[in-house]
């Protein structure tokens, strides 16, 4: 009798321990196929406007990520003079669907390009050779006084 109460405890400790362990893992995370599938590559597209003497005008993004701003490389001749991000609201992006319309950029020229010589101005997605379309643009600006 001993041996059969001593087994009905174990059976019983064993039955509760599987229990316990099959409610526990219901509560483990699953892993979404989204969180191990690598993200798409980049898909940019993206145009410098206007580059004059007061400004350099520009859009870009990655349809990827259509809401989520960028960054944009300014570059006179092989000299990166800036990076910036490319979040400023264009109704006419939004009107054409490129995401939320949040990736412009108007950037200042500064002073130090307003010498009298030609500055060849491109944009460019960083990291990349890939550059905004219709760049590049040549710009020529004397020194306000």
């Amino acid at each position: 009798m001993r041996v059969h109460l001593v087994r009905l405890c174990i059976g019983v400790m064993l039955f509760s321990l599987s229990v316990s362990l099959l409610a526990c893992s219901g509560n483990q995370p699953t892993r979404d196929a989204s969180q191990t599938t690598p993200s798409a590559p980049p898909a940019y597209e993206g145009y410098l406007d206007i580059a004059n003497c007061d400004a350099i005008i520009a859009w870009g993004w990655d349809m990827n990520h259509p809401n989520e701003p960028i960054k944009l490389d300014i570059y006179d001749g092989n000299l990166l003079v800036s990076t910036v991000t490319a979040d400023t609201f264009r109704q006419d992006l939004l009107d054409v669907g490129k995401g939320n319309g949040k990736h412009a950029i108007f950037w200042a020229i500064p002073p130090q390009m307003k010498d009298g010589k030609k500055h060849v101005i491109t944009v460019k997605f960083p990291g990349t050779s890939v550059e905004l379309g219709t760049a590049p643009k040549e710009i020529t600006c004397n020194f306000e006084q």
